[in-house]
């Protein structure tokens, strides 16, 4: 079981592991690499061995790259490290967590295309998933959704990113490869 653990510091973070006498989550989502604004080589370094140094034995690690509450990999990173980030998390021991659209670019939309009755403070990420260019992105068949598309949904999008061998196929690879992490 997966469980959302919001620690001060990823030492705080492991109790949720539990003891090895009480059984407690079967892994808190690591979101430190998600919570890292403009991460450098150093630290990402520090997060991943951070946790894995920190981890109880015989726990498993995961690394989770954005969720709801965040802002989105390509709006917080930049275009050209979406891709990196992504292997990265697919390449370390462990399960990868990936917010949906981050394997294909999506950004957070922007604050003039959000309602003003809802709470925009986690919106912006939340926009419906870009599956092709056609209306609604291929989301729905409505007139509208709850939450508008993104504007780069012509070009931001799981059909673009299959045709044009983009994010989605090496991540596809990774995940298949025969990866196996012993704890």
């Amino acid at each position: 079981m997966g469980t959302e653990a919001h620690g001060e510091s990823i030492t705080e973070t492991m109790v949720y592991y539990g003891l090895p006498f009480i059984q407690e989550a079967d892994f808190p989502f690591n979101s430190y690499l998600s919570k890292l604004d403009k991460p450098s080589g150093n630290s990402v370094s520090e997060v991943i061995t951070s946790w894995l140094e920190n981890m109880p034995e015989g726990k498993w690690p995961n690394w989770m790259t954005g969720g709801p509450d965040n802002v989105r990999l390509t709006s917080r990173l930049g275009e050209k490290y979406v891709n990196v980030m992504n292997m990265l998390v697919f390449t370390l021991p462990g399960t990868p967590i990936t917010y949906y659209g981050e394997e294909i670019g999506m950004r957070n939309i922007l604050a003039a295309n959000v309602n003003e009755n809802y709470d925009t403070g986690t919106l912006f990420s939340k926009s419906p998933m870009q599956w092709d260019n056609s209306s609604n992105a291929g989301f729905s068949e409505g007139n509208h959704t709850w939450l508008p598309t993104g504007s780069d949904y012509h070009t931001v999008n799981v059909d673009v990113s299959i045709h044009e061998n983009f994010m989605l196929t090496p991540e596809r690879k990774v995940s298949f490869a025969d990866n196996i992490y012993s704890p």
